[in-house]
C-alpha cells in the first residue's frame, strides 16, 4: 500500500519551502492587517487620545513657526515619530469629522504594530533559520491580547514596541552585512526609538557595547578603522535622527539631554492597584513590573521564554570567549539584556510607572525572540553520553528526534491557540486580558487585586447600548472618557456630556480600586464576570435605595471619627463620608478635593518617596467617589493594610482648603475597645454616675462619657483619695486630710469620635473615699461625685 508521501509528494510542505520566508510573513500580516480591518471599529478612543492629538497638532504649528508655544509641560518632551504621520494622514485625506479621524489613527496604529510583528518574525528567522520558529515568533509577538487591543487605540506605548522589535532586526541585519549603510539604517531606527521613547536610548550603549569586542578581533588596522567609522555613523544617525525629528529640539539640542531627565522621572503621579495593595506610581515595589507582565503574558510564552533565558545564560557562563567572539551569541546576550535591564533599571531608580506595566510593553518583543530561542533549544536537543546537549541539530533518523520537536511544536502551537481563543472570548476587551497564574473565576478577588479597565475603552460599548435602548432621544450623559469621539455624528449628536448634577446617565469604568462596589446598574460591560463599564441611573428607584441603605447601614456602624462638611466614619477597611446636604456640592463637584494623609505607625510602612513627608498622601475627587441621592451624598476611600496613627482629612476647592479634620485611628480603636469591654460587663456596674460613668477595676479608675463633645472635656478634672490610714498620706497632704491627683484629659485620656475615656492608676494604700469632678477657675465644680473604693 503507498504511503502517504508517495501519494502526495508535497505533504512535507516542499511548496511551502520554496516560497521566501519574507513573503510568507508578508501573507501572515496581510492576514492579520484583513481581520483588524474588520474589528477596527469595535474598540474605543482611550483617555490619552485627544490629548495626544492636541499635543501633536501644537508640535507642527511650532515647528512651522505658526505659534511661538510649544506642548505645555511635559508634553513637549514627548516624541511625535510616530504621531506626526497620523497627523500628516489626517490633513492629506481631509477628514474634519473625529470619527474618521480616530479610525484612521487606530488603522494606522495597529498596521505598524503588525509591522513590529513582521520585523519580529524576520529577525527570529534570521537569527535561527526555522522556518516554523520565525513564524512562531512572529505570531507570539502579535497575539498578547494585551498589546493586541493597545494596537488600535494606544499610540503611545504601542509604536515604542513595535519600533523596538524593527530597530533590533536592523542591528542584527547591521552587524550582518557590516556595512556603513547598514549601521546607518540601524542608527535612524534607534533615533526614532528614542523619539518614541527614552527607554530607547538603551540601544546606544548596548549596541556599542556588543561592536567593541569586533573592535578588538580586527586582522589590522584598515579592519579597525573599518569598524570604528561603522560605529560612529550608527552613533551619529541615531543623535541626529533623535534630534531632527523633534521639533523643539530644534533650538537648543540640549532640550534632549533635558528630555530623558524629566520623561524618566514622569511628573504625572496616579495610583495603582497592585496585589490587594494601592500604591502610588513613583513608589511601587519592585516586583511591580515583573509580576504584571508574567500574569498577562500568554503562558507558552513565560515557558519558552524562560527556557531561552537559561539556554543564552548557560552558553554565555560556560563558553564567554566563544560568547565574545561570536556575533550570533551576542546578539542573544543583547536580546536577553533588552528584556531585563530596562526592569533592573525601573526598580534601581524608582521610575514611575502608570497602569500595569504599559510603559514596558517594548519588552514584548526582545522577550518573543528569547522565546523563540527556548523553542529553538529544544528542538536541537540530542541525547549522547548519558546526557543531554544543546546546540546541535538531532538528525531525524536518530530515536526520539521526531518526539522531540513534535511535542515542542504542539505546545507551542497549542499555546498559540490558546492564546487566540481567549483573545475571541474577550473581544473587544483583550486589553484586561489575565492568564491562568490570576484567579479570574473569583470575580471580586481579581477586582479586589489589580487594576482592570485603566484604559477606559469599555466605555464606547456603554454608550453605544444607551444609544440603542434610547432610540432618537437626546441623552445627558456624565462620563470620565470621551470615546463618543469615535460614533457616528448622528450618535454624537444625541449625546450631551453634562456635569453630574445635571446628567440622567452617569457611565463609569472599573479602572481600579475607585469604582469598586457593585452599584445598581441598567447595564454592564462584563469581563471575566466583573462589570469593567457601567451606566447609572442616578434618578430611578434602585440607584437611591441602595445608596439609601449603604448610607444608613454605615451611620448606624457606631459614632463617626470626626464631624465637619461631611461625618467620618471607619467602616470595613474604608473611610467612609457622610453627609446630609450635597445639594450645594453637585454643580462644583467636579472642582471638589478631599486630601486624605495616612500617617502609619512604623514610618518604614510608607513607600520611599513618602517617607521624608512622613505620611501617605490618597487624595482624590469627589466626582470620582461620590453618590448623591435625597440632597444626601456618600463616599469612600480605602486605607492601606499597614497599622495606621492617625490621618488628616479635609476638602479643597481651587487649593483653598474648606474644613479639615485630624482623627487619631489609634486612639480610637483603643477607646471603641475599651467601651466594648465595658459595655459587655468586663468593669462591672459604675461606681457612680454624674456627667460621666466612673468605673473601678482592679487599682485603676476609669472615665467613660458617649456621647461626648469637646467641651466636656476642657476643664480640669479633680481627684482626691482619702487613705483609710490618714499616716499613708505624704506629710504635706496630712493636714487636708487627702492625696490631689488633678489632671488634665488630653494627659490621661482619650477622646474618638463620641466616645471620651481617661484611665488612672489609683495609689497602692487602702482607700476610704474617692471624690472627683470637674472644675473651672473662678466658677467652681461644673460636677462632681463621691463614692467609696471597692474592698
Amino acid at each position: 500500500m503507498p504511503t502517504l508521501s508517495q501519494l502526495f509528494p508535497l505533504s512535507r510542505l516542499a511548496l511551502l519551502r520554496r516560497v521566501p520566508f519574507w513573503a510568507q510573513a508578508l501573507a501572515l500580516c496581510a492576514l492579520f492587517a484583513t481581520v483588524g480591518v474588520v474589528v477596527l471599529d469595535d474598540y474605543g478612543v482611550w483617555w490619552d487620545g485627544p490629548p495626544q492629538r492636541r499635543n501633536t497638532a501644537a508640535l507642527a504649528d511650532y515647528a512651522l513657526g505658526a505659534s511661538e508655544d510649544p506642548p505645555r509641560g511635559h508634553n513637549r518632551y514627548y516624541g511625535f515619530a510616530f504621531e506626526t504621520p497620523l497627523l500628516l494622514a489626517e490633513y492629506a485625506l481631509g477628514l474634519q469629522d473625529t470619527r474618521p479621524i480616530y479610525l484612521t489613527r487606530h488603522l494606522l496604529t495597529h498596521l505598524f504594530f503588525i509591522a513590529g510583528g513582521f520585523a519580529c518574525g524576520m529577525l527570529a528567522y534570521r537569527m535561527l533559520g526555522s522556518r516554523w520558529i520565525a513564524l512562531f515568533a512572529m505570531l507570539l509577538f502579535l497575539l498578547h491580547p494585551r498589546l493586541y487591543a493597545n494596537s488600535f487605540f494606544n499610540s503611545k506605548d504601542i509604536p515604542f514596541a513595535a519600533m523596538l522589535a524593527i530597530a533590533l532586526y536592523l542591528a542584527h541585519r547591521a552587524f550582518r552585512k557590516d556595512t556603513l549603510g547598514a549601521f546607518m539604517l540601524c542608527g535612524i531606527a534607534v533615533g526614532l526609538a528614542i523619539n518614541l521613547r527614552v527607554f530607547g536610548l538603551m540601544l546606544l550603549p548596548m549596541l556599542l557595547a556588543m561592536r567593541a569586542p569586533d573592535l578588538w578581533q580586527a586582522s589590522d588596522g584598515a579592519e579597525r578603522k573599518r569598524v570604528l567609522l561603522t560605529s560612529a555613523a550608527f552613533f551619529a544617525a541615531a543623535l541626529a535622527t533623535a534630534y531632527i525629528v523633534h521639533p523643539y529640539y530644534w533650538k537648543n539640542p540640549l532640550r534632549l539631554i533635558e528630555g530623558v531627565r524629566v520623561l524618566s522621572q514622569h511628573p504625572t503621579i496616579v495610583e495603582n492597584l497592585f496585589m490587594g495593595e494601592i500604591y502610588k506610581s513613583d513608589a511601587v515595589p519592585w516586583n511591580f513590573i515583573p509580576v504584571w507582565f508574567a500574569i498577562t503574558a500568554p503562558p507558552v510564552a513565560l515557558l519558552l521564554g524562560a527556557i531561552g533565558c537559561a539556554a543564552i545564560c548557560l552558553r554565555a557562563i560556560t563558553r564567554p570567549l566563544n560568547a565574545l567572539r561570536d556575533r550570533e551569541t551576542r546578539f542573544r546576550v543583547l536580546l536577553l539584556g533588552c528584556a531585563l535591564l530596562p526592569v533592573a533599571a525601573a526598580v534601581i531608580l524608582q521610575s514611575n510607572t502608570h497602569n500595569g506595566w504599559r510603559h514596558m510593553y517594548f519588552l514584548w518583543a526582545p522577550f518573543c525572540l528569547l522565546a523563540a530561542v527556548g523553542l529553538h533549544t529544544i528542538t536541537n536537543i540530542r541525547m549522547g553520553g548519558g546526557i543531554w546537549k544543546v546546540g546541535a541539530r538531532l538528525p531525524c533518523r536518530v530515536g526520539g528526534g521526531r518526539l522531540t520537536r513534535a511535542l515542542a511544536y504542539g505546545v507551542a502551537g497549542v499555546g498559540l491557540l490558546t492564546t487566540a481563543t481567549a483573545m475571541m472570548a474577550l473581544h473587544p476587551h483583550q486589553q484586561v486580558y489575565f492568564n491562568a497564574l490570576v484567579d479570574t473565576n473569583t470575580p471580586g478577588a481579581l477586582a479586589k487585586r489589580y487594576d482592570i479597565d485603566y484604559m477606559q475603552v469599555a466605555e464606547r460599548q456603554s454608550l453605544e447600548y444607551l444609544l440603542a435602548r434610547y432610540p432618537g432621544d437626546t441623552l445627558r450623559v456624565w462620563t470620565p472618557n470621551r470615546s463618543a469621539l469615535i460614533l457616528p455624528q448622528e450618535d454624537r449628536n444625541r449625546i450631551v456630556f453634562s456635569p453630574p448634577h445635571e446628567a440622567d446617565f452617569y457611565v463609569r469604568q472599573r479602572a481600579n480600586h475607585w469604582n469598586a462596589t457593585e452599584e445598581p446598574a441598567i447595564h454592564r460591560i462584563r469581563a471575566y464576570g466583573i462589570g469593567i463599564s457601567f451606566i447609572l441611573e442616578p434618578g430611578s428607584t434602585a440607584y437611591r435605595d441602595y445608596h439609601r441603605a449603604a448610607y444608613a447601614d454605615v451611620a448606624a456602624n457606631g459614632a463617626p471619627l470626626a464631624r465637619s462638611d461631611f461625618h467620618i466614619y471607619a467602616y470595613n477597611g474604608e473611610l467612609r463620608y457622610l453627609n446630609e446636604n450635597c445639594a450645594a456640592y453637585k454643580p462644583k463637584a467636579a472642582d471638589l478635593w478631599i486630601f486624605l494623609h495616612i500617617f502609619p505607625d512604623d514610618p518604614a510602612d510608607l513607600p520611599p518617596s513618602r517617607r521624608e513627608f512622613g505620611f501617605e498622601n490618597r487624595d482624590f475627587k469627589i466626582i470620582e467617589h461620590a453618590a448623591f441621592f435625597d440632597g444626601k451624598c456618600i463616599l469612600s476611600r480605602s486605607l492601606p493594610a499597614y497599622p495606621i496613627a492617625r490621618v488628616s482629612a479635609g476638602q479643597n476647592l481651587n487649593g483653598a482648603t474648606i474644613w479639615r479634620a485630624d482623627i487619631d485611628l489609634a486612639a480610637h480603636a483603643a477607646a471603641q475597645s475599651l467601651h466594648a469591654r465595658i459595655l459587655a460587663g468586663d468593669y462591672g456596674p459604675p461606681a457612680a454616675q454624674s456627667h460621666f460613668t466612673l468605673y473601678l477595676r482592679g487599682n485603676a479608675l476609669t472615665y467613660l462619657k458617649s456621647p461626648c463633645a469637646p467641651d466636656d472635656t476642657h476643664a480640669r478634672f479633680f481627684l482626691h483619695i482619702t487613705p483609710t490610714d490618714p499616716a499613708a498620706l505624704p506629710a504635706a497632704a496630712r493636714d487636708r486630710g487627702f492625696a490631689n491627683h488633678d489632671f488634665h484629659f488630653p494627659d490621661h485620656g482619650i477622646r474618638a469620635a463620641d466616645i471620651c475615656v481617661a484611665t488612672l492608676d489609683l495609689p497602692d494604700y487602702p482607700i476610704d473615699r474617692i471624690r472627683t469632678g470637674q472644675f473651672v477657675s473662678g466658677e467652681g465644680a461644673i460636677w462632681r461625685a463621691e463614692f467609696p473604693a471597692l474592698p
